[in-house]
Formats: C-alpha cells, structure tokens, sequence
C-alpha cells in the first residue's frame, strides 16, 4: 500500500504548498475545497510568503554561482597579469635595460629573477600594489622606460577587477545566508502547516475506498510512493522512472517532472526516482527542468490501463553559452593585417587581422576579459578591458 511521502527538503515544502493553493484556486467554494475555513485562510497567507522566501534563496544561490565563476576566470587574469609584469621586468634586467637594483622598488631581492608564487586573496593585493608603487617610483628616476606587456596600469586593472568580483561573491554569499536563514525559520511551521492539510485533505476524501481517497488527494499535492520493499502497483502510479545526470550518471535529486496535458508535477527523490499517480491511458508529454541543466521534453509517452510506463531521463547540463569579440585594427586610421589578437589566460582564443584589418574571436567566456592587439614583431601592442556578454558580440577595436 503505497505511504505518504512528507516533505524533507524546501523544494518539496514549497511544491507542497504551491499545488494545494494552485488547485483551491482552481475549484469552487466549500463543499469542494476539503480545507476548514481557518486553513483557507492560512494557506492564502502562508504559501505567497513561503514561496517569496524560497525564491529568494533560489536567487541568491544563481548569482553567487555565476560569480564563482567570474571569479575564478578574474583571479587567473590578476595572476597573469603580475607574473607577466615580473617576467618582464626580468627580462629588461637581463637586457640591461634596467638595473637589477630596482627590484627593491617592487619588494623584491635585488637578486631574485624567479616568479612569485600568487595563490591567495592577500598575495593578488599585495602583489598588485607592490607592481603598482614600485612602477610609479621607479619610473620617477631619471631615464627609466615602463615595463609593458602587461603595463602596471593593466596589472591594476587586472587586480581592481578581480577585488571588485571578489567583494561582490563575498556580498553574495552574505546575501545567501541572509535568506537561507529567513526560510529556515519558517520550515518548523510549514511542516506543521503541510501535515494539517493533508490530514484535512485525507479526512474529506476518506469515504473508504483508499485508492480513490489518494487519487483525489494527489490532486491537492498530497505525495504518495510505495511503501519500503514494496513493488509500485499499476493502480496507484501510471508512470515511474529515474532522473540521472548524463556523462556521470549520478541520480538528480528535486527535479520537476510536469505532465503538461494535466500540468501534474512531482519531484525526484534524493535516489533520482519519481512517480506519477494514476493517469487516464493515453498519450502524454513529460517536461522536466532542473537548475544548471537542459530542459528534457519526452513526447509520446504511452499510458495503458493496469499497467506502469517506465521513462528515464538523463539530463544534460548547461553548457555555459559564450560571447564574441570582435573589431578592426588601425595605425594611422589606416586599417592593418596581420595584427595577433588574443584574449589574456586564453591560449587558444588567438586570430590574426585580415587585409581590412578586421578579426573575430568566438567561443569567449563571459565576463571581463582582457584583450590584446600585437602588431607584427617587434611592433608594440594595446590592451582593453571589455565585457563579454553569453550570446552576445561586444567590440574592441585598436588605434595604433
């Protein structure tokens, strides 16, 4: 006999109490809605605000991931940056363009030509402030050439970007928390609440046929799955399967799978597995969505009587959509060819400009990028800042 399965997570708790409001909303007054007056007016209540606070978590964890990723991409360009710079003024040490001395302007022994090791949050400040205070003074002595290639100036901007990034996750995260904790709060009561629904919802139905009671108890967002050990029976559930993630096959956990002809919507469990109550035969349509994947839309799934139709599902996760960079190149308003153009960090995101002096870079991952135009050696070379939009063209275009 198949059991009540009670909410454990918030996307639970929140379909829970979406789908007996959605289906009051939907019907006529009492005798047909099996709630008491004081639950109506609770529900009416209680799920706007459950359902804003859960949304609200729901948005904070998308914008915190999607500047867990901008900072990574913002802490390798910092790092860059300031090694490049290092290795530059190295290199004009080694030339004797530069006295070795002056690595002292930087905080550096005066006889250490390696690279820095720049792992944390602290060595990226420190080491952005030391490049940019050891530029400016020693670049105040008489007869001294800037380091290029990155130029101090692109290093700060490198390290501005990646502190702004930075102090923006730390907010996200904050900001996250904030609301976690506010929803939190309310699951002791929203628990309370559920289970008082759906007893009244049980209670009303109950006419002793307990098949039909869960069948009309479904309706209202009461959950039921088979008991421990117990095979699911054809006449409780018309659908079962298991939500998996392609490649790794690893079982996803609260996706929605929505039956879009009688917008009917369940969860996957924490094993993936998902059941749909009993449906009258014929032909559906699945559609099922969770966060960071591909939406899957399975058509033509058959429903016979007594019978159980297994579909799984494996979802794709999303792949981040990139941007293009594109833009002409000039030297004396004349357009030039032959110009590399690359984005820093990325090795492989390198093209040359054609006889117009034009180039495009696709497949450029969102965000603030770096990107830098390279006359033919031993020509100088230009950087600029811009920020890739997913899906989007943005322009950098070069004057020489």
């Amino acid at each position: 006999m198949p059991v009540i399965k009670r909410p454990e997570t918030n996307a639970q708790r929140e379909a829970a109490l979406r789908n007996s409001k959605k289906r009051k909303d939907s019907v006529p007054p009492p005798p047909e809605i099996p709630f008491m007056p004081g639950t109506i007016t609770k529900l009416d209540i209680f799920q706007p605000a459950y359902r804003t606070k859960y949304l609200a978590v729901s948005s904070a964890k998308n914008q915190q991931t999607s500047l867990t990723a901008q900072i990574a991409q913002a802490r390798k360009l910092a790092i860059y940056n300031e090694q490049d710079f290092i290795d530059n003024l190295n290199k004009g040490i080694r030339r004797g363009l530069i006295q070795a001395s002056r690595r002292s302007l930087y905080l550096i022994d005066v006889n250490d030509n390696t690279l820095p090791y720049i792992g944390s949050e602290n060595d990226i400040t420190t080491w952005g402030d030391n490049i940019n205070d050891g530029e400016a003074a020693r670049l105040a002595l008489p007869g001294e050439v800037p380091v290029t290639f990155p130029s101090s100036a692109e290093v700060s901007a490198a390290v501005g970007n990646f502190n702004t990034i930075n102090l923006n996750q730390a907010n996200a995260k904050d900001t996250l928390n904030i609301a976690q904790e506010a929803l939190e709060t309310e699951n002791i009561e929203a628990d309370k609440f559920i289970l008082k629904l759906w007893n009244e919802i049980e209670t009303a139905f109950d006419l002793g046929d307990k098949a039909s009671m869960r069948s009309r108890a479904r309706e209202w967002g009461v959950v039921y799955v088979p008991s421990p050990g117990e095979a699911p029976s054809p006449d409780e559930f018309s659908i079962m399967g298991k939500i998996t993630e392609q490649g790794s096959n690893a079982p996803v956990n609260e996706a929605e799978i929505l039956v879009v002809e009688t917008a009917t919507t369940v969860l996957s469990d924490s094993n993936g597995d998902y059941f749909i109550g009993i449906l009258p035969p014929g032909t559906y349509t699945l559609q099922i969505t969770k966060a960071l994947h591909e939406v899957e839309t399975i058509t033509g799934v058959v429903v016979t009587a007594a019978a159980i139709t297994t579909v799984n599902v494996s979802l794709t996760p999303a792949i981040t959509i990139n941007g293009t960079v594109s833009g002409t190149v000039m030297a004396a308003a004349i357009p030039v060819g032959g110009v590399t153009v690359s984005i820093d960090g990325f090795p492989l995101l390198t093209t040359t400009t054609n006889i117009s002096g034009q180039y495009s870079l696709a497949n450029v991952p969102p965000g603030m990028q770096t990107v830098r135009a390279q006359m033919p050696a031993p020509g100088p070379s230009q950087t600029q800042n811009v920020n890739v939009v997913a899906g989007a063209e943005v322009n950098a275009s070069f004057n020489f």
